[in-house]
């Protein structure tokens, strides 16, 4: 009789030690920052840590193996909303986004994810959200909601808005100390 392979079988699982493992954060490598928000004059911009979808599936693989997951996407679309593009009234629609990751023999959960439909890169963005909003439901990633909201200076001369040197070294230290609520005990 062949044997089973049950490393990712539900008997095989410690639940609460891959919960944990879920949780610890991300390298200090793997976090990246970007502006949400800015002023009027743009001069100043409110930035929160992020860390790439592809961050997210190389936990997931290292914790459960490729075959030991899935996602899936519903997609849907809105036409024919009316917004402010760069001072000018245009009509446009809306990407909404749904994935479900599940991890075998456990469970599943969803996250959604937005974006307008005239940006370029929308589809992406609205699937990234979506993924790793379903991720932080299993506590992949939250403690990014965690983090204060951090107002900087932004670099005038460069066309993409990026953090100046000073503002650099600030985020650096919090890549390094994440806030409390993410550095959780061992269970």
């Amino acid at each position: 009789m062949p044997t089973e392979d049950t490393s990712t079988s539900p008997s095989a699982l410690n639940v609460t030690k891959l919960l944990a493992e879920l949780e610890i954060p991300f390298s200090p490598e793997q976090v990246r920052w970007r502006v949400t928000n800015t002023t009027n004059d743009k001069k100043r911009g409110q930035i929160v840590p992020y860390a790439d979808p592809r961050a997210y599936t190389d936990r997931l693989n290292a914790l459960f193996s490729p075959q030991g997951w899935t996602r899936e996407y519903k997609i849907e679309t809105m036409s024919n909303i009316t917004r402010m593009k760069k001072g000018e009234s245009i009509v446009s629609g809306k990407v909404l986004v749904t994935c479900t990751v599940t991890i075998i023999g456990l469970w599943s959960h969803s996250g959604t994810g937005e974006e307008w439909a005239d940006d370029d890169n929308g589809m992406t963005s609205a699937d990234a959200q979506a993924f790793k909003r379903a991720c932080s439901c299993f506590g992949l990633g939250r403690y990014f909601y965690d983090f204060p909201a951090i107002w900087v200076d932004l670099d005038p001369r460069r066309k993409r808005r990026t953090l100046t040197s000073r503002t650099t070294s600030r985020t650096k230290a919090l890549r390094k100390q994440p806030p409390s609520s993410a550095m959780r005990k061992k269970r």
